[in-house]
């Protein structure tokens, strides 16, 4: 159970609508993560341009950053 209270659609900051409607686009709701994360709207655009900018390097191959994407989520207790 997250310490923070899950956010209701309604209860989004301004700053965070452009990443709720993508949310919503893509995967037709909007991600758990998203919902705590609201309550710190500069530590979720921080985190996505993390994410853009480590999926976009190609340094690293596709595979290697699958890979790192997938201990990441076993690192912190993500359910497969």
């Amino acid at each position: 159970m997250p310490f923070l209270p899950e956010l209701h659609d309604d209860e989004f900051p301004a700053a965070m609508t452009d990443a709720v409607a993508a949310q919503v686009k893509t995967f037709g709701f909007v991600l758990n993560s998203t919902r705590i994360v609201g309550h710190t709207p500069h530590i979720n655009e921080a985190a996505g341009g993390l994410s853009r900018a480590t999926s976009r390097n190609r340094q690293i191959p596709r595979r290697l950053h699958a890979l790192i994407n997938l201990r990441v989520a076993a690192i912190v207790g993500c359910p497969l």
